[in-house]
């Protein structure tokens, strides 16, 4: 409807740069200049576009980028059971087997949404 709700997500999220004014968080102003830093600050964003690989299971996709490892080996329970977890507190059931390509839309936002709370 042209309110600029999504210009002001993208402004808090690092992807566009705020002409003017300051954010600020907890009293205190804060500089967001990447998507790492509003993660960093607690700040994430789904997109209206989901950005899933539909080949790949959910918890892959979930994972993807940020994958537990220890010697170079990937630590798939500890991230299954982390993804678990955070499914169970948000109440956002998923299938980490699923492959994204057989699941809803609907679930698919799930996954999205789940992948940022993830990091």
């Amino acid at each position: 409807n042209g309110a600029g709700k999504s210009t002001l997500m993208s402004v808090l999220f690092g992807l566009y740069k705020a002409e003017q004014g300051e954010i600020r968080k907890n009293g205190n102003v804060v500089r967001i200049n990447t998507p790492n830093d509003a993660n960093s600050l607690g700040i994430g964003m789904v997109h209206q576009h989901f950005k899933l690989v539909e080949i790949f299971t959910v918890l892959q996709n979930i994972i993807l980028g940020v994958e537990p490892s220890q010697y170079g080996f990937l630590k798939k329970q500890e991230a299954r059971k982390k993804l678990l977890a955070l499914s169970e507190k948000y109440g956002l059931k998923v299938d980490p087997d699923a492959l994204i390509e057989d699941i809803s839309v609907g679930m698919q936002q799930r996954v999205e949404i789940l992948k940022m709370l993830y990091r």
